[in-house]
């Protein structure tokens, strides 16, 4: 394994599937900081994996005892910002990371820039994820602010919309283009977003199986459920090498929303 004594996460997941609470577990252990999609107007899904290099190699020099202010961050992002802060009040660094689902496609590279770097993949049964991210991609208003925008759009002849699909090409006249997140998911050819989205969570599952198959030993994939017990947790925890005499866990680790609009929100 590594030659530096501490660790770098990477986490991972399709959205919805308990990547916020992940955060909230591993961000509770001793000399551990994890952030939570910190930079995701730097990402994009596949093609350019310099962002996340230059993550990794910020990474390695705090595990090095660098300079803790020595982090690219985005500060749009409140949740970013928040863990950014108490890095600022840690000494030593033993584990960092950063869990967020447009990882995937850089795993490779990752790995081989940093002998000390793993990844942790949590999974949601396929019906669930796609309900869930339907709902996740509506535009809520107050039924107030539903009329005024609804009027708005009648007036200047402006598309009036209530979804975001971040899982198919479009022109923005039928559901929002989102400048950020947009670019942080692939696109497929489905006759509907549903479909888009349960072909994305193929797509995202099968990669996951073969990273799984080719670093059994760095790269591990947990069900969503296992966050919600303390064996599940603890399970988590022992991959990252903290020895269960160290382990901070508990019944709850849900990371509530923090109200960032982004897509919607947060994409946990």
């Amino acid at each position: 394994m590594p030659e530096r004594s501490g660790r770098i996460l990477i986490g991972l997941g399709s959205g919805r599937t308990g990547t916020a609470s992940l955060t909230s577990l591993i961000d509770r252990q001793t000399d551990a900081i994890c952030f939570h999609e910190m930079n995701p107007s730097n990402a994009v899904f596949s093609g350019n994996p310099q962002p996340h290099v230059n993550a990794i190699r910020e990474y390695q020099r705090l595990l090095d005892g660098g300079d803790t202010a020595r982090l690219s961050i985005d500060y749009s992002r409140p949740s970013t910002v928040k863990t950014y802060e108490k890095l600022q009040t840690m000494g030593q660094v033993r584990l960092i990371g950063d869990i967020a689902f447009y990882y995937l496609n850089y795993i490779d590279e990752l790995f081989e820039i940093a002998p000390e770097c793993v990844a942790v993949c949590m999974k949601r049964d396929k019906a669930s994820t796609v309900a869930s991210w339907l709902k996740k991609s509506s535009i809520s208003r107050w039924r107030s602010l539903w009329l005024a925008d609804k009027l708005k759009s009648w007036i200047t002849r402006m598309p009036f919309h209530t979804e975001y699909n971040f899982w198919q090409e479009h022109d923005g006249s039928r559901w929002m283009k989102d400048p950020v997140w947009d670019s942080c998911f692939p696109k497929f050819d489905a006759a509907s977003k549903e479909e888009a989205i349960g072909m994305y969570w193929d797509y995202y599952y099968l990669e996951a199986d073969r990273l799984q198959k080719k670093y059994p030993d760095r790269f591990w994939i947990f069900d969503v459920g296992d966050l919600s017990n303390l064996q599940g947790q603890k399970r988590i925890l022992s991959r990252l090498g903290i020895a269960e005499d160290e382990m901070v866990v508990g019944e709850k680790v849900h990371l509530h929303q923090s109200g960032e609009k982004s897509g919607g929100g947060e994409l946990r």
